[in-house]
């Protein structure tokens, strides 16, 4: 069929709503104790249906019952597209109101006064939706099978009976490129719920921008700040895991002499990360952080220890028991020389504070980014 668009537009509207650190799922994932996220999520995928089935359709059967069928399964797909804009309009511009209301134009010679959106609606319910159940006025109507009316141009044509003795039937015709029309006039009003979406996101920037994250020259008070605004400011996962990260590290009381000087000197090495994640949670950008690295490690002892690492990561994030702990530990230890005497009765973030030390031998000293 000519004329239908282009997947295009609904892969990047949706590539829209799921970029800036998912703000519209945030933001709409409990809204005035309603999951709005849901009935986007509903809206782009049935999009994507409707498009991908119209844009796979070739010539139209020669034989007319079937063609009736095909026919309504592109009326469907349009339906498909209409109700999803609907949907998605009600959600991000108004919610007591429709897209084109009262507007007519799609449409050549309708059967019936009314607006392009109503009249879609008495061409679905005759060509497919309840044919056998159609409401008139003060009557009930049914529709024959679809036939070609040669003295028309249009691709197809129903008749309308009545339930009345004495009702003339009626006639109502339909060409497929009207709805190809209607359906591109609705997929584009994607373009204006797009600009909308653009629009709700940089005034949130800009209302997070305004407020000012408390500043502390002590990093642990810093970080629960930072931890507190993070949630606040879009609730990323990336830089929630980052400040967790700080939290254990600088929250850790590890009473071990031996490593005093050098817990102080890691710690000293991850202020600029600090200092980053407070300057771009302030001006409320979810962008990746240069200074991450810093709580990296590119030592010998990474890679020599990986499956060790890997396996003691999933166990005391809790995932898994593991009765080899012992011996991830007792390899650490080796490797280390028992410099920092891993041991099962130590904290958790006592445990995750030596490794990464273990693992940085070498690392400090690091040059960071500004």
């Amino acid at each position: 069929m000519k004329n239908i668009p282009s997947i295009d537009k609904i892969s990047n509207f949706r590539d829209l709503i799921n970029s800036n650190s998912s703000f519209v799922r945030k933001e709409y994932g409990n809204k005035d104790g309603k999951n709005f996220w849901n009935i986007v999520c509903s809206c782009m995928d049935w999009i994507t249906v409707a498009i991908k089935y119209l844009k796979s359709i070739d010539e139209l059967d020669e034989d007319l019952d079937i063609k009736a069928m095909q026919v309504y399964s592109i009326i469907s797909s349009v339906d498909l597209v209409f109700e999803s804009i609907c949907q998605l309009h009600r959600v991000f511009i108004n919610n007591k109101t429709m897209p084109f209301v009262g507007e007519k134009g799609c449409f050549a010679n309708p059967l019936f006064d009314k607006s392009d959106n109503e009249y879609f609606k008495e061409i679905r319910a005759a060509f497919g939706a309840h044919p056998v159940n159609l409401n008139g006025d003060g009557e009930k109507r049914f529709a024959s099978w679809p036939y070609h009316d040669f003295m028309k141009d249009d691709d197809f044509t129903v008749t309308l009976y009545s339930n009345k003795v004495g009702i003339n039937d009626l006639h109502m015709s339909l060409k497929i490129s009207e709805l190809i029309y209607f359906l591109n006039r609705n997929y584009n009003y994607l373009d204006v719920i797009s600009e909308k979406v653009k629009f709700l996101y940089e005034t949130k920037v800009d209302e997070l921008r305004k407020e000012k994250i408390e500043m502390s020259s002590n990093s642990l008070e810093q970080l629960f700040v930072l931890e507190k605004e993070s949630k606040k400011r879009f609730n990323d996962d990336y830089y929630n895991g980052v400040i967790n990260e700080l939290l254990t590290i600088f929250g850790c009381d590890h009473r071990h002499d031996s490593i005093k000087e050098e817990v102080s000197e890691f710690r000293e090495s991850l202020k600029p990360l600090i200092k980053e994640l407070r300057k771009n949670l302030q001006a409320a950008q979810i962008k990746d952080l240069k200074n991450e690295s810093l709580l990296s490690s590119n030592s010998e002892l990474t890679g020599m220890l990986s499956y060790e690492v890997s396996k003691f990561y999933s166990w005391l994030a809790g995932n898994e028991s593991d009765h080899l702990i012992d011996y991830y530990l007792r390899r650490f230890n080796e490797v280390s020389e028992f410099k920092y005497n891993f041991s099962i009765k130590d904290f958790d973030c006592c445990l995750l504070l030596k490794l990464n030390l273990m693992l940085r031998q070498g690392d400090l000293g690091a040059n960071h980014i500004e």
